[in-house]
């Protein structure tokens, strides 16, 4: 039925529930994996009336790509211990739900598996459910693990 499975994933816990489950479907219909991250966007040099160091902002950005990569990476590893064709995917982001359908698009995938951390009420309305956003807005099936 799926042929090819976005797994996007913010290196957490919660987001490895979606990676192991993304996994085994696809190995059980033999799909291909991309493995997904949105990074967030760079920091600007002035935020407040404050000038943040130019070598601040450009360890920090070094630092967001190397924790995506290897978020992206234990997607991969799992991908590759079941013996699925793997594609990494890590783009920068403002809106990390537009990004995570943007990539299901473009790259043509069936189904995105993800996780959701449950938040609701007024933590899920304050804090914005990346989830909730790509359940909304995508017209590609969402398969949503907690």
């Amino acid at each position: 039925m799926f042929k090819h499975i976005l797994i996007p994933t913010d290196g957490s816990a919660v987001a490895a529930k979606a990676i192991a489950a993304g996994v085994t479907l696809a190995k059980e219909m033999g799909a291909k994996v991309t493995g997904f991250c949105a990074e967030g966007p760079p920091v600007p040099l002035h935020k407040g009336g404050i000038t943040i160091p130019q070598e601040l902002v450009t360890e920090l950005a070094r630092r967001s790509h190397e924790y995506a990569e290897r978020s992206v990476a234990e997607i991969e590893k799992a991908a590759r211990a079941a013996g699925i064709a793997f594609e990494p995917l890590v783009v920068k982001s403002v809106e990390p739900y537009r990004a995570i359908i943007d990539a299901a698009t473009q790259r043509k995938c069936d189904v995105i598996v993800m996780s959701s951390h449950g938040h609701s009420g007024l933590a899920g309305l304050v804090l914005g459910s990346v989830t909730n956003k790509v359940l909304t807005h995508s017209t590609i099936p969402v398969l949503v693990l907690r």
